[in-house]
């Protein structure tokens, strides 16, 4: 959302099939502490060369290698699909966050996409540990939002105590390229979020704890 396409020169797949340095595809923000490796259209292409590519589910992981370790945290924003882009990128992560919209199907999509996760951690396709679901696009008042509420929080999967109202903010927040504190942000989209993030790094810290202690 900081970069427009038309900005875009490199992306993830120039790292990846044409051999661009990854520092040179990373790009600063205006936020201070936050870069971004810009997506564009030519990810479709690269999901179709993971395919034929020898261990492509490894290519992704493989390109990041090199700065995993200048970040506190790297965030995938994958699509609501089961590509192999989709695949790589879970293989190449520590921890999965899971957002389901309050929507008709979304439970049964739920379902599968654990289903589907589960099958390539028994293949050994990956290793990433599911950190939470998070309800999005909330309207508790609403029939449908309820009961996702109270289907996530009965599910046996972890759920995160937050969730995401449903507001037209939201869009133009994306439209005008706005992050959470911008002036003029929706305050209680605002306030859902940074209570999101909360939850999620002392989930993460935990574990990272929890293994630590295990050793």
């Amino acid at each position: 959302m900081f970069i427009s396409e038309d900005e875009v020169e490199f992306d993830l797949r120039s790292i990846i099939a044409e051999r661009v340095p990854v520092e040179k595809v990373i790009r600063e923000t205006r936020v201070a502490g936050l870069d971004v490796l810009p997506a564009s259209f030519d990810l479709a292409y690269l999901d179709k060369e993971l395919v034929v590519s020898p261990a492509g589910v490894t290519r992704i992981g493989r390109a990041l290698r090199d700065v995993r370790d200048d970040y506190s945290y790297v965030v995938f924003d994958t699509g609501p699909n089961l590509s192999h882009l989709t695949l790589g990128a879970l293989a190449a992560s520590e921890h999965i966050v899971i957002p389901v919209s309050a929507t008709v199907w979304a439970t049964t999509g739920l379902r599968k996409f654990v289903r589907w996760i589960d099958q390539h951690r028994d293949d050994e396709v990956l290793a990433a540990q599911l950190l939470g679901l998070v309800a999005t696009m909330v309207q508790p008042r609403t029939r449908i939002g309820q009961a996702l509420l109270d289907d996530l929080a009965s599910s046996p999967f972890p759920t995160f105590r937050t969730w995401i109202p449903r507001r037209i903010a939201a869009e133009d927040a994306a439209m005008d390229h706005a992050v959470v504190g911008d002036l003029g942000m929706d305050r209680s989209l605002g306030l859902a979020y940074n209570d999101l993030t909360g939850e999620l790094v002392t989930r993460v810290q935990e574990l990272q704890t929890a293994a630590r202690h295990a050793r």
